[in-house]
């Protein structure tokens, strides 16, 4: 070889890892392929889990709802209940005149 001459040091590396070194640069791929998958996933499980917090906070509140309407008709259900047996019994609601209110001294 002569002194001016340069190794073309580049083209050997390449050449050597298409060679010879196929399945080390599979296997390098491979860990960078699972690599991005590893993260990918791990940040899709993070909004499937901050999704989840706001479903679970969306389902208690309907809950409530659902419990205080469900309050709301069986007391709309006994007024309606009392007005009938009222009616029955031909009881009037009193007036304001035919109030009494008694105090109790000590």
């Amino acid at each position: 070889m002569a002194e001016n001459e340069r190794y073309p040091l580049g083209q050997e590396i390449f050449e050597d890892l298409i060679g010879r070194n196929k399945f080390a640069l599979l296997l390098l791929a491979l860990i960078v392929v699972t690599a991005l998958a590893t993260v990918w996933i791990t940040a899709q499980t993070r909004l499937l889990t901050a999704e989840q917090g706001k479903l679970v906070k969306a389902n208690r509140k309907l809950e409530n709802q659902y419990i205080h309407l469900q309050l709301e008709e069986n007391s709309a259900s006994r007024e309606n209940r009392i007005s009938a047996f009222a009616t029955k019994a031909e009881l009037q609601s009193i007036k304001k005149e035919q109030e009494v209110i008694l105090l109790e001294k000590k």
